[in-house]
């Protein structure tokens, strides 16, 4: 058992406001925690990997494709792989979004 602070991770991306964190990573997924100022925006782009979006502290506004998707605190926003994603906080107050990056399953019948 190990237990890591998100705040000791070394920042993967760090830009106007968007800090990204990796937590962990596997063969078949990886765990990155944003932060985002107020304000602040993670620009469209695209990942091989399907995604999971959390928005664990604020609300965050999820742009997949074509749309835009405000998501209150607590929500869990899913992403297929190679669609254009990207995050904004449009609050007052600092967010945070957890991202789980994952190969897609097949569900066995």
């Amino acid at each position: 058992m190990e237990i890591r602070k998100i705040s000791t991770a070394v920042p993967l991306y760090d830009k106007e406001g968007v800090t990204g964190r990796k937590l962990t990573a596997g063969e078949n997924v990886e765990i990155i925690h944003m932060t985002l100022e107020k304000g602040a925006y993670l620009l469209p782009h695209k990942t091989p990997f399907d995604a999971e979006f959390y928005a664990s502290k604020g609300q965050a506004v999820f742009i997949i494709g074509e749309k835009e998707i405000t998501a209150p605190e607590g929500s869990i926003i899913s992403c297929p792989g190679n669609i254009e994603h990207g995050i904004r906080n449009d609050s007052d107050e600092t967010i945070n979004v957890l991202v789980i990056k994952h190969q897609k399953m097949e569900v066995s019948k």
